[in-house]
């Protein structure tokens, strides 16, 4: 205490906090580009499949004049099917933290369904790119295949050593081999960590930019990524490379030949029985995701991140 015997203001605990009504910060990051990107569909069924078809391999269909047709093999389509998953984010609130008057200014309830909305896009968005396929059988929670492993085939999926280093010859390689591999229906949305997202904003070629004394902002960084076979929007995705991936990764897609099926929309479901002071509620969705061409994705991994 001071010398002086003035009484203070710091160290009372009888003085009322500053706070301001809504003045609560979500801290945690939402990440919704990729869900909200894709288009969606409807599952009728906790196996959803769809169709793909090829055509012929291109050859000459010359034929002699006045000879009889040659009958060709026919194909029908291929059967692609993913499971369902059902994500559900379930809560209770005590119906006595409802009647508390709380700084934030709104119910309790609303805020924790708020909340929990949020959660749910950020599970549903990691998934459609990181599940992994679980059949759902002998109790366990079905999970469907993501993109990643949705898409992957042995002409779109590279894994390189450990010590590769990203740079443009690597990621112009990959296009090139992604449009000797396919229909020609090339990637365009390129999703890299922000580690690799840095090293693309290094590499040296750029669009000329004329300097001049009126130039007042350092422009570092580029927004898409153009080659002979395409061209790549770049985004920074946080669940593409996570702090617990061994290596950088990238995941390029076409989004039009992805779609987000849906058995049951998401929403909140009220109806759930309790047995003291509290309300129970759920955010609940079941989904799964479409993939209407794998060749028109790829994923390669491997990186060094620093």
């Amino acid at each position: 205490m001071a010398s002086d015997a003035i009484l203070r203001s710091y160290g009372d605990v009888s003085a009322r906090e500053d706070v301001v009504l809504n003045a609560i910060e979500i801290l945690t990051a939402r990440e919704v580009q990729i869900f909200n990107l894709l288009g969606k569909t409807v599952a009728i069924n906790t196996i959803h499949a769809y169709l793909t078809d090829t055509l012929r391999t291109a050859a000459s269909g010359a034929v002699e004049e006045a000879a009889d047709y040659t009958n060709l093999v026919n194909s029908t389509p291929s059967r692609n099917t993913n499971i369902v998953q059902i994500t559900a984010f379930p809560f209770r609130v005590s119906r006595t933290q409802q009647d508390i008057v709380h700084y934030q200014g709104e119910d309790e309830k609303q805020r924790q369904t708020t909340k929990a909305l949020m959660d749910f896009g950020n599970s549903v968005e990691f998934d459609l790119i990181r599940s992994t396929l679980v059949s759902g059988v002998s109790g366990t929670a079905p999970k469907m295949s993501g993109i990643i492993e949705a898409t992957s085939k042995a002409t779109n999926h590279t894994s390189h050593t450990s010590t590769t280093a990203l740079v443009a010859s690597i990621l112009d390689g990959l296009l090139r081999k992604q449009y000797d591999s396919s229909n020609g229906l090339m990637a365009t949305e390129l999703y890299v960590g922000s580690s690799l997202r840095v090293t693309i904003d290094t590499f040296a070629q750029k669009s000329n930019v004329v300097v001049n004394a009126a130039l007042t902002n350092l422009v570092k960084t580029v927004s898409s990524y153009t080659t002979a076979f395409g061209t790549l929007n770049l985004n920074t995705h946080r669940y593409v490379q996570q702090s617990t991936d061994a290596t950088g990764r990238m995941l390029a897609i076409r989004p039009d030949k992805l779609k987000i099926a849906f058995l049951k929309k998401p929403y909140v479901d009220v109806d759930l029985a309790r047995s003291g002071d509290y309300d129970a509620r759920a955010v609940v969705g079941k989904l799964t995701l479409e993939v209407h061409n794998k060749d028109s994705h790829f994923y390669a991994d491997g990186f060094v991140t620093t």
